[in-house]
């Protein structure tokens, strides 16, 4: 296989968002029943060395998980809001990991680019 034929099948990253749907199975903050959201997500492909920049920050204080999603999640109908990391940092334990195994689906992390 040459360079072209492997941009041509997929094998360079083009940065194009995939959305993808999840649900997330919370209690209501007002009824406090357990209800279930349902939501896309637009979810930016990530090359191979933006992954390993991600997960080998060293003893950076900040949350390898958290920068994944920052750096991989947008919301909103056109995927124009950005994740930010404060708010990734921030997201209630099970709708992050909903997140995270989305982000992980959308760029084929699931067996190990993602430790805490």
């Amino acid at each position: 296989m040459n360079l072209k034929q492997l941009k041509a099948k997929g094998g360079i990253v083009d940065g194009q968002p995939v959305k993808k749907e999840i649900s997330w199975t919370h209690l209501d903050s007002k009824t406090g029943k357990e209800v279930t959201d349902t939501f896309t997500l637009h979810i930016r492909r990530q090359s191979f060395g933006v992954i390993e920049r991600l997960f080998s920050q060293g003893e950076s204080t900040q949350s390898r998980n958290a920068s994944y999603l920052a750096a991989s999640v947008s919301l909103g109908t056109e995927g124009d809001e950005a994740l930010s990391y404060d708010d990734a940092f921030g997201l209630e334990p099970s709708l992050g990991f909903v997140i995270l195994n989305a982000v992980n689906e959308v760029n084929g992390t699931q067996g190990g680019g993602a430790k805490s």
